[in-house]
């Protein structure tokens, strides 16, 4: 019994050695809270629509050529049949392509959003870091999108602590 007692002892005396200091953080809180963050993203929404407007209108314009195709067909030759529905197809092979273009993850759309973002997240993550160290912080866990965190305690949130950080009066 004596042994299994100092075995326990011993236990608790090394895991309480490797116990990290966490801490939680809502970015999604935070990036709400810079007035750059909230106009980076209106601008991205900005070009993001512009950007729907003028595929969405490729689009009609190909409804429209196959409707007046529709139309037309039981007049036209079977060469011209072939050159229209040619065309047609050419036509949304372009507006796809011009989509993807767009939209696609590689796409000028995720391209701006990295270059209107990144430096924000890069300064906000920099100032996380630099309070986790100050506070000896072994780990930050980012709650805002994480649903498998069921239970945390508010003393170890530096979301205010950033936003104040920044500079942010709320």
């Amino acid at each position: 019994m004596k042994k299994f007692m100092l075995c326990l002892l011993a236990t608790v005396l090394a895991s309480s050695a490797f116990a990290q200091k966490n801490a939680f953080i809502n970015t999604e809180q935070v990036f709400r809270a810079l007035p750059e963050y909230t106009a980076a993203l209106a601008e991205i929404d900005t070009y993001a629509q512009e950007q729907q407007a003028l595929v969405d209108a490729d689009f009609v314009k190909i409804a429209e050529t196959y409707e007046r195709y529709q139309e037309q067909r039981q007049n036209l030759t079977e060469a011209s049949r072939r050159q229209v529905e040619e065309r047609i197809i050419q036509m949304e092979k372009e507006a796809t392509e011009k989509q993807s273009t767009i939209f696609g993850q590689e796409g000028t759309l995720m391209q701006r959003r990295i270059e209107k973002l990144k430096p924000i997240q890069d300064k906000v993550f920099a100032v996380v870091d630099q309070i986790a160290k100050a506070k000896g912080c072994d780990l930050v866990i980012d709650i805002s999108n994480n649903p498998s965190i069921i239970y945390y305690n508010a003393a170890g949130d530096l979301t205010a602590e950033v936003i104040a950080a920044l500079g942010i009066k709320q």
